[in-house]
């Protein structure tokens, strides 16, 4: 599989690393940093698709990306496994994921078929755990409601990454 995603300034980045560290020294669960997965938000992901095709595509759209604020507000989970921070939902976020899902889906076989990631099926989250057990669940949900305060950040790269293990193949910095 692949992911699109945006990835954030360095204080930003910072302040979401503490949540997923903070998490993982409570319940115990280092998922995400064994596998050095770096603070993100996917806007979009895909499958069989060729990796040069989507690359190209990629780069043909990125020229409209630009800069833009993130507005963490809430915290959440995906049951069973996965605990993260929500945004808002503004216009920032929804036409970065239209104009990414938008070049996938002219390539063939680019739509992912699961839809987690279309415009108005995609729920923003920044995973900060994830295959956590119950208990780590309960555990790094008491962690997060207890140290997380809304906070707003600046998306600042957009990335093209392969899951399992994580692996960023490319990389696009944005315009202010």
């Amino acid at each position: 599989m692949y992911l699109v995603s945006l990835y954030f300034d360095s204080k930003t980045e910072e302040i979401l690393q503490r949540h997923i560290d903070k998490v993982a020294a409570k319940t115990g669960n280092t998922y995400m940093q064994e596998r050095r997965i770096p603070p993100h938000l996917t806007v979009a992901s895909c499958r069989n698709v060729r990796e040069e095709e989507l690359i190209l595509a990629l780069n043909r759209c990125s020229g409209a990306w630009h800069t833009g604020t993130v507005n963490w507000a809430a915290v959440g989970s995906f049951k069973p496994h996965v605990l993260f921070l929500a945004p808002v939902l503004n216009q920032y976020l929804h036409e970065l994921c239209l104009s990414v899902n938008t070049a996938i889906g002219r390539l063939d076989g680019g739509i992912d078929a699961s839809g987690h990631y279309q415009p108005f099926e995609w729920m923003p989250h920044t995973a900060v755990a994830r295959t956590l057990t119950e208990e780590q669940m309960l555990t790094g949900f008491h962690v997060l409601q207890t140290n997380f305060q809304p906070f707003l950040g600046d998306g600042v790269k957009i990335g093209l990454a392969r899951s399992n293990p994580y692996q960023n193949l490319a990389v696009w910095d944005l315009a202010e």
